[in-house]
């Protein structure tokens, strides 16, 4: 009798990242075709997240699941959008727990772009909400001309920032660049082969119930979400620098969603 084939998992990759950091054109890059939507007109798009299967990106088999996420602005200038953004974002990690989990965050930022929101990115995804417990690696887009260079001359800036990543990309997502393009390509490909988690990390986020949300609304809210929620509060104020008032916002937005 022949051997039941094991069941593939595929890998849920996140990409993250602010406005217009080239997020889609990076998607793109990965499956080396055009998946994802790019342009100016994408921007209330990205506001929530889209799902690409990509089945046959290894020839050993692996199986990876790329989710576009939302753009996030900084909260003090943008904060209605921030706040959209994060009720967007609970949803996304309701459907990664359903999927099993997140395998890898990858964070997008663009070359020339205001780093004033990169710390409070990075915290918010890898601090915040996933508690450092999922790899992240990060990927620098529009390279066209000076490529690792960069890295070599804006890395000792993230780590002031205390930015901290398992591993990096300096690419070009513009195919006129043929042989850059295709070691661009081959780099991120290599980064989610060597960092994706082994086991993906569950984030522990549930979808609440309706008897769970008429208590709350009695005041008597669950004490284990409760609990969440007084948490990330705690995380957005002190770790990512997040006024009182929105904080506590985004908080309830985002256990009670």
């Amino acid at each position: 009798m022949a051997k039941k084939k094991s069941a593939v998992h595929a890998k849920n990759i996140v990409i993250f990242g602010a406005m217009g950091a080239g997020k889609s054109s990076l998607i793109n890059l990965i499956a080396d075709k055009n998946i994802a939507k790019t342009g100016p007109d994408q921007k209330r798009c990205t506001l929530t997240w889209t799902k690409y299967e990509l089945p046959d990106l290894f020839d050993d088999g692996m199986q990876c699941n790329i989710f576009d996420t939302m753009g996030i602005e900084n909260p003090e200038i943008e904060s209605k959008e921030y706040h959209r953004s994060i009720k967007n974002a609970s949803h996304l990690l309701r459907k990664l727990d359903a999927c099993g989990g997140t395998s890898l965050l990858v964070y997008c930022i663009q070359k020339g772009r205001n780093n004033s929101a990169w710390r409070s990115n990075y915290q918010l995804f890898h601090e915040v909400l996933y508690q450092r417990r999922v790899p992240i690696v990060m990927v620098v887009t529009r390279l066209e001309d000076v490529m690792e260079e960069w890295w070599t001359n804006n890395h000792s800036l993230l780590e002031e920032s205390h930015i901290i990543v398992k591993g990096h990309a300096c690419v070009t997502t513009l195919k006129e660049e043929d042989v850059k393009y295709k070691a661009s390509r081959e780099a991120v490909r290599e980064l989610i082969r060597q960092y994706a988690a082994v086991t993906p990390v569950p984030g522990g986020w549930k979808q609440e119930g309706r008897v769970k949300a008429f208590m709350r609304r009695f005041k008597q809210p669950d004490p284990e979400d409760k609990e969440k929620e007084d948490k990330l509060q705690e995380g957005l104020e002190g770790q990512c620098g997040m006024e009182k008032k929105l904080a506590s916002k985004v908080a309830k937005a985002f256990v009670y969603t």
